[in-house]
């Protein structure tokens, strides 16, 4: 999972207006901080924000981005780190795999014919 999947799986628009100090009502709704709002307009539900008023729409990074007014990787950096999420592995240690080794660890035709024909021969002395 990259940073993106981690924060939305983790973290509703819900729980993040409320921890960036939005005062929510019982219906889910805030007054916009995108535009000058005197009646609550912008609908927050589990996985998606909406504003009547100005149409502002988006996800939980979204909603960060534009609130504090940063890119959406920055802004997912930030609720993770808020959060206390864990960072995914980066890409670069992906990437670093142990190098395959020349020798197989599988025996060769030649030694799987010799320890056929030396069981096949302990057999036939018995």
């Amino acid at each position: 999972m990259n940073i993106f999947e981690t924060v939305k799986a983790a973290v509703t628009v819900r729980q993040a207006a409320e921890h960036y100090g939005l005062k929510i009502n019982r219906s889910g709704m805030i007054c916009c901080p995108f535009h000058d709002d005197r009646h609550p307009s912008l609908k927050l539900n589990e996985d998606y924000f909406y504003c009547f008023g100005c149409g502002a729409k988006g996800d939980v990074i979204d909603f960060v981005a534009r609130l504090l007014d940063l890119s959406a990787y920055e802004a997912a950096q930030r609720l993770a780190a808020d959060f206390g999420l864990d960072r995914p592995p980066s890409v670069a240690k992906k990437r670093l795999k142990p190098a395959r080794s020349s020798v197989s660890s599988r025996p060769s035709e030649t030694e799987r014919v010799g320890c056929s024909l030396t069981l096949l021969t302990s057999l036939m002395v018995l």
